[in-house]
């Protein structure tokens, strides 16, 4: 709960901020590819690793800009197929769906060479991201959902199209404070704490109004 009041008034200070200025609403939409990651998790003093293979990502906003700078809020979903899992050092055959974050973010970015064509930007995000956990192996399966706090960093650029449509392109970073799920293995159960980030390269569209 204490997440997302905190979401909350961040997102409410990046819109007040810009309440009064008489500048473009947009929204935009954007799809990539989450790189190949290794998430280290652990249960107890059992280490538990778990490579990611690449996978989807995609995300919706809608935010405001003003002065060189934007804000927005965004709705992503990062993929996460598991190539593989070991339990305390032992690899195992793995099936299951995968490790999933879906996020809710309050961005801010720095836009630059606005004048021109070509405006490459800067940004950051503050939010929270629910983690899907569904995978298992000879030695157990891990399993649940578990919300955390997340930030992410963002580097990229815009090409102008049209006076309302921009193509953009860049490269985000993204980590979600640990999170806590279920292990269930042959001697019994416990939590296991993952540490959820990775990189995304993505594209997409920008729309203004």
């Amino acid at each position: 709960m204490k997440y997302a009041t905190l979401i909350a008034a961040t997102a409410t200070l990046s819109f007040s901020a810009i309440a009064h200025a008489q500048e473009e609403t947009y929204v935009s939409g954007q799809f990539g590819l989450r790189a190949v990651e290794e998430t280290d998790a652990s249960s107890g003093s059992v280490d538990i690793e778990s490579e990611l293979g690449n996978a989807a990502y995609y995300a919706i906003a809608v935010g405001r800009r003003y002065d060189g700078m934007r804000f927005e809020i965004e709705l992503a979903r990062r993929g996460g197929e598991i190539n593989n899992f070991s339990i305390a050092g032992t690899d195992q055959a793995v099936s299951g769906e995968g490790l999933a974050a879906t996020s809710l973010m309050a961005n801010a970015f720095v836009d630059f060479n606005t004048d021109g064509r070509v405006s490459p930007y800067l940004g950051g995000g503050l939010g929270l991201a629910r983690v899907t956990a569904d995978y298992a192996g000879a030695g157990g399966t891990v399993s649940g959902d578990a919300s955390a706090l997340s930030f992410q960093l963002i580097g990229g650029a815009s090409i102008q199209i049209s006076e309302r449509v921009e193509l953009f392109s860049d490269l985000r970073y993204m980590r979600v404070m640990e999170t806590d799920h279920a292990l269930t293995a042959p001697l019994g159960s416990s939590d296991v704490s993952f540490q959820y980030d990775g990189y995304t390269l993505g594209a997409g569209v920008r729309v203004s109004f």
